[in-house]
């Protein structure tokens, strides 16, 4: 599920790909890709109705016509991807599950470059400028610049069962280690907070601090720079999804809470049954847009 301000791009199981019109629901174009044994890792868009849709599959990359959906070029990888690609320039940056990390040139159907690191790799890449950062499951951190150098790595002592965020200058890392890091593109450590359990959910940041659900803890803020705690709840759980009028809007299985940033506080609450997946088309003050179990899509409108 990838939404813009125009089109919302929705990748079935089956394989086909689908493109809804943002201000009516409808369908605008279908186009089927491969067949319902293709395991797909990302879907992206580069221009507008002259532009592309990038899918991923953990093997290819297809390049379908924004505007009409007819498939326009077909790239092979060189090595089987296992992560949600980013684009860097004309790169699409993935790590795979052999520890490799692989820069994909679109349009010339090649590998423009590839680190070797230590353990797969199952959390997306993360962008820090033009720096790119991603964890491997046996706790590499790799900072790489876009030509693939090698610009500052450390480690973390546990896998990691959620994606990494950023503030646009350093890397926070929820990991099974007990412990929420931040780090700087140097891969020098900034601060570490211990808890008494592994971390599986992702931090995320917003308006100068760090959130992250510590599980038994609670749900907490934290200052980016010195990784000091300002408050925690247990009253909310769940991954940061986006943001409504300065608020976070934090999802758990059952539904969304809206809490407010400055002590916590739970001010609203939707339950949401049945729903799979919620995506925003940008963070703060977002549309979001959610796929039911059964294959609903839906449109929401936040008062």
């Amino acid at each position: 599920l990838q939404a813009g301000s125009d089109l919302v791009i929705v990748q079935a199981q089956d394989s086909t790909v689908a493109a809804m019109e943002t201000a009516t629901g409808r369908r605008r174009w279908a186009t089927d890709l491969t067949g319902p044994n293709t395991k797909w890792v990302g879907v992206d868009r580069i221009g507008g109705d002259q532009g592309q849709v990038l899918v991923a599959s953990e093997s290819e990359l297809f390049g379908l016509a924004a505007g009409t959906g007819a498939l326009q070029s077909r790239e092979r990888f060189e090595y089987v991807i296992n992560t949600r690609p980013v684009l860097v320039s004309n790169l699409l940056v993935a790590g795979t599950s052999v520890g490799r990390v692989q820069a994909h040139a679109i349009g010339r159907k090649l590998t423009a470059w590839a680190f070797m690191s230590n353990g797969a790799f199952e959390s997306a890449p993360v962008l820090i400028g033009d720096t790119i950062a991603i964890v491997s499951q046996a706790g590499d951190v790799l900072f790489m610049n876009p030509t693939g150098n090698l610009m500052g790595r450390s480690r973390v002592f546990g896998a990691i069962d959620a994606d990494p965020a950023t503030d646009g200058s350093s890397l926070f890392v929820a990991s099974r280690d007990q412990s929420l890091w931040a780090f700087a593109p140097s891969g020098a450590v900034l601060w570490r907070h211990r808890t008494s359990n592994p971390l599986n959910h992702s931090p995320a940041f917003f308006n100068g601090m760090v959130y992250c659900d510590l599980g038994g803890e609670g749900f907490t803020a934290f200052d980016p720079v010195t990784g000091k705690p300002r408050w925690t709840t247990n009253k909310v759980h769940g991954n940061v999804i986006g943001t409504r009028n300065g608020r976070l809007l934090v999802r758990d299985e059952a539904g969304v809470s809206l809490v407010d940033t400055a002590r916590g506080d739970v001010l609203a609450r939707a339950e949401l049954p049945g729903v799979g997946k919620i995506v925003g088309d940008k963070f703060e003050d977002g549309t979001l847009y959610a796929v039911s179990t059964n294959g609903v899509l839906a449109k929401f409108i936040l008062r």
